[in-house]
C-alpha cells in the first residue's frame, strides 16, 4: 500500500508539472496511472484533494470486465455494447465459443461438426431470435428412418420406426457460426484471447483483473466484473482478494458444470450410407462405449461428406485416456450397429470435456444421473455490488442449455443497468 501511495504522489507531481502531457509517455508505472486516472488527484502541499471522478480511458482499463467468451460472455458483451457500455471480454483460449466447439471435416472448412452442444429446440426463443439476427439458417435434426436399439445382452433391433430428437434444430455448418457471428459483431479488441484470468482484487478505487498471456502477465482495471464461466471453474481457478466467504465458495463449487463430465465422438464419412439403408442415424446402446448416437451431418441433405456422433457412456469416460484404444472400440461398435462402412470413417473427432482444464475440474469427474437443478447464485458480501456470477449454470429457467446462456446474459445486463442507475451514470438506452 505504501508503494501505491508513492506512485499516486508521483502521478500528482507529474500532472502538476506537465498538465497537458500524456503521462503514459513519461515512463510512470502504468498501474499507478490507471488507478490515479479514475479519480483525478491534485497536489497541494502535503495533502491530496479528491476532485471530479472521470472514466477510465486507458487501453488497460474498462468499465465492465467479462470473464469468459462463451455464448453467455459474448451475448453479454453484445448487449452492453448496444447500450453504449464499455466492456471487455477476457478469454483463456485462442477462440470464442467456450463449450461451443465446431471443427471442420476432411473435405471442406465450411462443413464443421459440433463437439459440444448442437441442438436448438423450438421453444428456445432467444436462440431462434439470435440465429435470425445473425442471418443464420436452421435445419432439422435428421430423423427419417429406423432407430437401432442394442440391449444389455448385445442383442440388436433395427425395426424401430421412431426418432428420439425429431424436433431438434441445428445450424448448418456447425453451431460455432453462432459464437463466431456474435464475436464478429463486437468492436475490434473487445475480446482479449489467450488472457487467462487468475486473480481478481478489489481496493478503494475499484477492481483489478490479472492473469497470464503467452507474452507474460497482464493487469486490467475495471469497475465491475461479470463471471461468464462455470461457477465451479471460477471457484477453482481464480483467486479473490479479499477472499470470497466460505459459504459463497462452497455454493459455487457445488454447481456441476454443464457437459464437463461428458465425452463425445464424431465419425465423418464420405457419404451418409445409413440413410440409404433406411436408418436415421439414431441408436441407443446399453453395451457401449457409445450409449446414444445420432446423425451429425453438417448439411440437411448431404450429397457427400456426412457424419455420426455418439455420447460416451459416463462409466467409459475415464477409458478415453488411451485415445487410440478407445476410438478402436467405438468404431467396432459403430460397425456392429450400422454395418462395415461405419468402421471406415474418413476422420474421427474425440472431445473429452472432462479432461479440458478450461471447462472441468476434478470434481466434474463425478457421474451425473440427471440434469442438475441450476439457478442464480447471489453474492451477499463485500463483492455484492462489484461481482456478478453468470453463465448458463446460473439461469433460473434454462440452466445448462444454450438458451440458459442467453438468459444469463440478460440477467447480467440487468444487473449492470441497476447499478448504473444507482450511481447516476447516464448510459444511452438505459
Amino acid at each position: 500500500m505504501f508503494l501505491l501511495w508513492v506512485q499516486i504522489i508521483n502521478y500528482a507531481i507529474l500532472r502538476a508539472l506537465f498538465p497537458c502531457e500524456d503521462l503514459t509517455k513519461t515512463g510512470l508505472n502504468n498501474h499507478a496511472i490507471h488507478i490515479a486516472a479514475e479519480r483525478e488527484w491534485f497536489a497541494y502541499g502535503h495533502f491530496f484533494i479528491l476532485a471530479q471522478q472521470v472514466p477510465l480511458m486507458s487501453e488497460h482499463s474498462t468499465d465492465i470486465a467479462i470473464i469468459g467468451a462463451g455464448l453467455c460472455g459474448l451475448a453479454t458483451a453484445a448487449l452492453l455494447s448496444s447500450l453504449g457500455v464499455d466492456a471487455r471480454v477476457f478469454e483463456a483460449s485462442k477462440t470464442a465459443g467456450g463449450r461451443i466447439r465446431s471443427l471442420p471435416g476432411p473435405s471442406s472448412p465450411d462443413l464443421r461438426y459440433d463437439l459440444g452442444p448442437a441442438w436448438i429446440w423450438p421453444h428456445n426463443q432467444r436462440m431462434l431470435q439470435l440465429a435470425e439476427q445473425l442471418d443464420l439458417p436452421l435445419m432439422r435434426q435428421h430423423s427419417a428412418g429406423n432407430l437401432i436399439f442394442q440391449d444389455q445382452t448385445g442383442s440388436i433391433r433395427r425395426d424401430l420406426a421412431f426418432a428420439t430428437m425429431g424436433d431438434a434444430l441445428r445450424i448448418p455448418g456447425g453451431l460455432a457460426r453462432i459464437s463466431d457471428g456474435l464475436a464478429a459483431r463486437l468492436s475490434d479488441g473487445t475480446v482479449a484471447y489467450q488472457h487467462a484470468v487468475t486473480a481478481i482484487e478489489q481496493d478503494t478505487f475499484g477492481l483489478t483483473v490479472s492473469g497470464k498471456t503467452p507474452e507474460g502477465p497482464f493487469r486490467v482495471s475495471c469497475r465491475q466484473i461479470i463471471l461468464a464461466l462455470p461457477p465451479r471453474l471460477a471457484a477453482a481457478r481464480i483467486a479473490f482478494l479479499p477472499d470470497l466467504v466460505a459459504e459463497t465458495k462452497q455454493d459455487m463449487s457445488a454447481v456441476p458444470t454443464w457437459m464437463a463430465g461428458h465425452a463425445k465422438l464424431i465419425a465423418v464419412y464420405d457419404r451418409p450410407f445409413w440413410r440409404a439403408q433406411g436408418f436415421s442415424g439414431d441408436a441407443i446402446s446399453h453395451v457401449g462405449p457409445l450409449v446414444e448416437i445420432h446423425d451429425a451431418s453438417a448439411e440437411e441433405d448431404p450429397q457427400g461428406e456426412a457424419a455420426l456422433f455418439g455420447f460416451v457412456a459416463p462409466q467409459e469416460v475415464q477409458n478415453t485416456a488411451d485415445r487410440e484404444a478407445f476410438v478402436s472400440r467405438a468404431l467396432l461398435q459403430l460397425k456392429e450397429l450400422f454395418g462395415p462402412e461405419a468402421g471406415r470413417p474418413a476422420k474421427v473427432f474425440l472431445k473429452v470435456w472432462a479432461a479440458d482444464p478450461l471447462v472441468a475440474t476434478k470434481r466434474d469427474q463425478e457421474t451425473l444421473t440427471s440434469h442438475p437443478q441450476y439457478g442464480p447464485l447471489p453474492i451477499v458480501e463485500s463483492w455484492h455490488d462489484r461481482l456478478f456470477l453468470s453463465g448458463t449454470e446460473t439461469a433460473p429457467e434454462n440452466g445448462g442449455f444454450l438458451e440458459g446462456a442467453l438468459e444469463a446474459a440478460e440477467r447480467s445486463v440487468a444487473w449492470v443497468r441497476r447499478h448504473l442507475a444507482k450511481s447516476n451514470n447516464a448510459v444511452p438506452g438505459l
